[in-house]
């Protein structure tokens, strides 16, 4: 249910933004309310690394080795291919897009490349909640809330650390967020539905024993 009204709020607030084109507005008031504070601009450049390829790709191979450790092949193999999956459509549609990025003299921070959609948002958004699904699936009902509430606000913090620093709009953010979400739905809804449309039963990566479709 989370995830359903997760998704729906972004997906509103994209919308929003297309309709009545705030995303440039937004995206610049954002922007210049950062400009010129610089401790708060360090703290930004950090919180923004988080994102790039190497902490994804960390988070998604510890996860992995936690899922080898438990003896759970597939879904070691899932927490691997499904945040690279992600990066390479995001790629793909920053080749076909080929939006450029801001030109706002607030920017406090300079990146190459297109700008939509957000590569940052992309990744944070399935790698880390895939690997909190994982372990917090393993965990007691109260920890597995805790995890995947800090490990979302940390993915949101990240993904529109972006607009904070000048070097993606709004819509780029958000429509990264909904793609990784959207890879996030395949790793977790890739099961039969049996088990995972019983009320109350969290929804998380298969074990050994679980039967994956074919």
């Amino acid at each position: 249910m989370w995830f359903g009204w997760w998704t729906a709020a972004h997906a509103g607030l994209l919308l929003v933004l297309v309709t009545f084109g705030w995303d440039q507005r937004l995206s610049g008031a954002l922007c210049s309310w950062t400009a010129g504070r610089t401790s708060l601009v360090r703290w930004l450049e950090v919180l923004t690394s988080w994102g790039n390829p190497w902490p994804v790709t960390l988070v998604a191979a510890g996860s992995a080795c936690f899922a080898l450790i438990r003896r759970n092949v597939t879904a070691a193999v899932v927490l691997l291919v499904v945040p690279y999956a992600a990066t390479v459509s995001c790629d793909l549609v920053k080749g076909w897009a080929e939006r450029p990025r801001p030109s706002l003299p607030c920017a406090s921070v300079q990146a190459a490349g297109f700008s939509f959609p957000s590569g940052h948002a992309v990744g944070v958004t399935t790698g880390f909640l895939l690997a909190a699904l994982y372990v917090g699936s393993r965990t007691p009902p109260a920890v597995s809330a805790l995890i995947l509430a800090l490990t979302g606000l940390c993915a949101e913090l990240v993904s529109w650390s972006r607009v904070l620093l000048g070097v993606h709009f709004g819509v780029d953010v958000l429509t990264g967020q909904l793609l990784g979400a959207g890879w996030l739905a395949v790793a977790v809804l890739h099961r039969r539905p049996g088990p995972l449309s019983r009320r109350g039963t969290r929804p998380s990566l298969p074990d050994s024993a679980d039967e994956p479709v074919p």
